[in-house]
């Protein structure tokens, strides 16, 4: 069985126009296969602290406010599917403010590339503009995640649960389960591209350059052999052997 896990930073719960669109499509994607199993999480259903800039996760490993919410729930949904989802509607032409907080709360795993060999991908709504740049700020967090991001989806909706064009919505839905769904059945693996060899690349330099000031992280390279790897490629021939 395939898992997929979707966020999305609505603080909206299930009225969210970017929690409609993304069930129209895993709606979809499980009738054309029932063995697939998902979950989206609205920033609206859970409880995110707050980074505090502490750098406990980059040091130790640990980050403090985990004793507190929910991200460690989170957190390990995501490293228990296959498929990842990152949304948000549009909040002044960015992501919104509860979604930066989960992206600032996973600072540490952009620099383990902690979800490398999963593919993902990004949703966004918005009644006007801002699409383009939401989607490519969440694009940017996910691929330094590790994730192969294989496509988005994305419409426009003005109040809650009220899509502009339900209908063409629906389509442009199925058509990216279309997209996904080799993803999901196996036919298609993650694989790397230049994004992620650059975020490769970045990270290393970080960990390697930075050891005395961000421990752990060199250490989870370390314990894990990525030090030893030169590309993202290599590091995607490790996950998948």
């Amino acid at each position: 069985m395939k898992k997929i896990f979707g966020f999305i930073g609505s603080p909206l719960k299930k009225n969210s126009n970017t929690h409609t669109l993304t069930r129209m499509m895993l709606d979809k994607l499980q009738e054309m296969d029932e063995s697939i199993d998902y979950e989206v999480l609205t920033a609206g259903q859970v409880n995110i602290n707050h980074c505090k800039g502490c750098w406990s996760c980059m040091k130790r490993g640990k980050c403090p406010q985990d004793k507190l919410d929910d991200m460690p729930l989170l957190k390990k949904k995501m490293m228990d599917a296959d498929f990842i989802i990152w949304g948000s509607p549009v909040y002044t032409m960015q992501v919104t403010g509860q979604m930066k907080t989960f992206l600032d709360r996973l600072c540490s795993w952009y620099h383990l590339l902690k979800l490398a060999g999963k593919s993902g991908m990004t949703v966004s709504t918005t009644a006007n503009s801002g699409l383009a740049e939401v989607q490519d700020y969440l694009k940017m967090m996910l691929c330094a995640t590790g994730v192969k991001i294989v496509t988005y989806l994305g419409t426009y909706g003005t109040f809650p649960k009220t899509l502009t064009d339900p209908e063409q919505a629906l389509k442009e839905a199925h058509k990216t389960a279309e997209v996904v769904y080799p993803y999901i059945n196996s036919e298609k693996k993650a694989e790397t591209d230049d994004d992620l060899e650059e975020c490769f690349h970045i990270m290393k330099n970080k960990v390697t350059y930075g050891a005395k000031w961000l421990p752990y992280e060199h250490q989870y390279w370390q314990e894990n052999d990525m030090l030893d790897l030169n590309s993202f490629e290599e590091l995607l021939r490790k996950i998948q052997s």
